[in-house]
């Protein structure tokens, strides 16, 4: 038992120190009505990896395998049609986002908010805690091709023979060292939430430049990785 929670403690440490995690309530804790609605944010990431881990160890995620399978198997025309349709969409929204930029440098826009004189952005009250709880479950799921530190701690549940209930405490503990290093951040910024604006302010501009390449090019990665995945079925 002492193993598992030297185990616990170590992966989910390792786990925490995401960086992508990390940015996204960065740049979040600025977009916010009040500060603790990155609370929605900030237990979302931890309630999705949580239930992605009791899903793996309780064998349900296998049913979700088996599905897709028998699908793949008896409907392979359909699931292929699909394949090729969202592929199409996901190009189009990848042209969309390439060529949206452009559009907006061209025609007045509204913006999601202000600048007070000294340059430091009024909370955008566009992110609500919905949204933030999506954000998230997506940030969370994004971010399994390196959650190594996870699937670690995974393996080594499987490998060794423990009760349910103390699967289930190590995965509750862990998902709380995985939140810690977001939980620290929020405390630090509802007591110094006017230097995180600034900040902000500076970074946001940097950030939407990146975005406006990233996000069309991981469209377009989706889509062609799908339509790999449909076309290999048809030879």
């Amino acid at each position: 038992m002492i193993s598992l929670l030297m185990s616990t403690i170590s992966l989910g440490l390792a786990d925490s120190l995401n960086p992508f995690g990390i940015s996204m309530l960065f740049v979040l804790q600025g977009m916010v009505k009040k500060p603790w609605h990155t609370l929605y944010f900030i237990f979302s990431t931890g309630v999705v990896n949580l239930v992605g881990g009791l899903l793996v160890y309780f064998g349900f995620l296998d049913i979700f395998v088996i599905g897709f399978e028998y699908i793949n198997q008896n409907y392979q025309t359909a699931l292929i049609t699909v394949e090729i349709i969202l592929a199409f969409i996901l190009a189009l929204l990848a042209v969309w986002e390439f060529i949206k930029p452009k559009i907006r440098a061209k025609i007045e826009v509204a913006t999601n908010y202000q600048f007070e004189k000294d340059g430091t952005a009024i909370k955008v009250t566009s992110v609500t805690p919905k949204a933030l709880v999506l954000i998230g479950a997506a940030t969370t799921i994004s971010e399994l091709s390196t959650a190594f530190p996870y699937f670690a701690f995974l393996g080594y549940i499987f490998t060794n023979d423990y009760s349910a209930l103390a699967v289930i405490l190590a995965l509750l503990f862990y998902n709380l060292l995985y939140m810690s290093p977001l939980l620290v951040l929020f405390l630090i910024y509802k007591y110094a939430h006017d230097q995180f604006d600034r900040l902000y302010v500076k970074i946001y501009a940097l950030i939407a430049r990146f975005s406006n390449i990233l996000t069309p090019a991981v469209l377009a990665i989706i889509a062609a990785v799908i339509l790999y995945h449909a076309l290999g079925q048809l030879v």
